[in-house]
């Protein structure tokens, strides 16, 4: 899906520039030999096809990192022996209960809670824990699917990079044209 236009329009001709001048360079670098001109337009393409890889890649492990953040383990369902000394029946119920509510929200477990009279239940979501949690899981995804996505490109990248040295290489064995033949006095040509 494109969400901005402008910049697939900058990617597409920043990334086929980089291919054809990538090719090119390599072409002319196997065909001609080492030349200012070619040598700087292998390297330049070279350089920005892995900038674009780059930035892909980084994107990935920064979403990677993100995921593994924020999907940790739950809480512990079981309370420490001596969790809620001192604390009325009513907040131990109300601290407890968040703590089952917060396990639901990041695991989708459904733990247990002590209330007031001190017996441990198991928490039953509401409509509303369920609409958050599905919220959670759609987040999940969407992030997952984008740091797939972004593997992909800087794996793209690497490929059409080899691909575009590959063909460079290839069609630098292509037959060159005839050179032109030095005209001789009085406009007749020299042949051999």
């Amino acid at each position: 899906m494109i969400e901005n236009w402008v910049d697939f329009a900058v990617n597409v001709i920043g990334g086929a520039t980089a291919f054809l001048c990538l090719f090119d360079g390599t072409r002319r670098l196997c065909a001609f030999g080492v030349h200012r001109k070619a040598v700087l337009m292998t390297v330049l393409a070279a350089g920005i096809c892995a900038l674009y890889g780059a930035f892909a890649y980084w994107k990935y492990t920064d979403l990677k990192a993100t995921l593994s953040v924020s999907q940790r383990k739950a809480a512990a369902t079981r309370p420490p022996p001596n969790w809620g000394k001192g604390l009325s029946p009513e907040k131990k119920e109300v601290l407890s209960l968040a703590r089952a509510r917060q396990a639901f929200m990041e695991s989708g477990t459904l733990a247990s809670y002590v209330d007031r009279g001190g017996e441990t239940r198991t928490f039953a979501p509401t409509q509303e824990d369920l609409m958050r949690r599905e919220r959670v899981v759609a987040y999940y995804s969407r992030t997952e699917y984008a740091a797939r996505s972004s593997l992909a490109e800087a794996l793209l990248w690497l490929i059409m990079g080899l691909v575009a040295i590959l063909f460079g290489f290839t069609m630098s064995f292509e037959k060159l044209p005839p050179t032109a033949e030095p005209d001789a006095p009085g406009g007749a040509r020299l042949s051999s």
